[in-house]
């Protein structure tokens, strides 16, 4: 039985089967014109051009492409650390290596010695990799603002309130990254995630 993924609003679907879809198809949950990928198609196409859903699609949709989404990537398309659509087989296999590239402090470097092949891995080493480094900016930082608080009445409170802003901030950027990892996702933490490529 084939595993699909299809493309809804912009964002990757799935994995389902044949009939799951085809039953999506012909309930319009899914379009005519989204498009569909599964493991031997070298790149993503529209469904309404394969054989496998002609029964799902009105004969009066014609077999296009939706306006702007041609450029989508295959799943192993390569790429800035922007929203990329992953290889299914690849997320599964190193799964346990993106989600680890977000804990602290060098976990990072895990995946990228076990796993250097791996293109979601080392998407997500470098998003991990990024974070480290803002972490350790952030704490240099806060050493040389809070140097200077001590020395004001009331500075001590600022500088614990400003601490815990920052590493509140740290620690969100950190979840947001895990959570995407988990759900097998290529996409960039906020702010920071697409400005920078130390690893690919």
């Amino acid at each position: 039985m084939s595993t699909w993924y299809y493309m809804k609003d912009g964002t990757r679907m799935g994995p389902v089967s044949t009939e799951e879809l085809t039953t999506l198809l012909k309930s319009g949950a899914v379009r005519a014109d989204a498009l569909v990928w599964r493991d031997g198609l070298a790149s993503w196409v529209a469904a309404s051009t394969l054989s496998e859903f002609s029964g799902a699609i009105p004969a009066a949709v014609p077999a296009t492409v939706s306006a702007g989404s041609g450029n989508v990537p295959p799943p192993s398309a390569a790429g800035a650390p922007g929203v990329e659509i992953p290889d299914a087989a690849d997320v599964e296999k190193n799964k346990v290596f993106g989600v680890i590239s977000y804990l602290p402090p060098f976990l990072f470097i895990v995946a990228l010695l076990a796993a250097r092949q791996s293109r979601f891995a080392m998407y997500h080493c470098n998003q991990g990799l990024v974070l480290t480094i803002l972490g350790f900016a952030s704490w240099i930082a806060l050493a040389i603002i809070n140097f200077v608080l001590f020395r004001i009445p009331g500075g001590f409170m600022l500088a614990g309130l400003l601490g815990m802003v920052v590493w509140l901030g740290l620690l969100a950027f950190a979840i947001i990254g895990l959570i995407n990892a988990a759900k097998g996702e290529c996409k960039p933490l906020p702010l920071i995630g697409n400005r920078f490529t130390l690893v690919k």
